[in-house]
């Protein structure tokens, strides 16, 4: 399950209609069944390609965006253990987010 690469319809039913669309058809009629396949084969692979999801990231880069002026807040009111702590959150939330978002377009890339 991806955060931040979803796909937009679900895989199952998709690839059930795909293979049932093929055992229906008659292969006398088909002319050149190498091509058939790759036709058929990208367009499921278009149909269940996860796509990026720009409101999630900007979710996530909202998020950033608080716990960052939080600390920037804190820091300059005098909570320098909170502006700290906010910080590391802020740190460490982003460090997970650009992970996440790397590997998971990686991951569709590659498949």
């Amino acid at each position: 399950m991806g955060i931040f690469f979803v796909t937009h319809q679900p895989v199952v039913p998709e690839v059930q209609s795909t293979i049932r669309t093929a055992l229906l058809t008659d292969p006398s009629k088909l002319g050149d069944v190498d091509q058939e396949a790759a036709h058929r084969t990208l367009s499921l692979i278009q149909a269940t390609a996860p796509q990026f999801s720009p409101s999630r990231f900007m979710g996530a880069v909202v998020i950033s965006a608080a716990l960052l002026l939080g600390a920037i807040w804190c820091a300059n009111h005098n909570l320098p253990d909170i502006s700290k702590n906010l910080m590391n959150s802020f740190s460490g939330f982003s460090g997970i987010v650009l992970g996440l978002l790397g590997g998971e377009a990686q991951k569709f890339s590659s498949a």
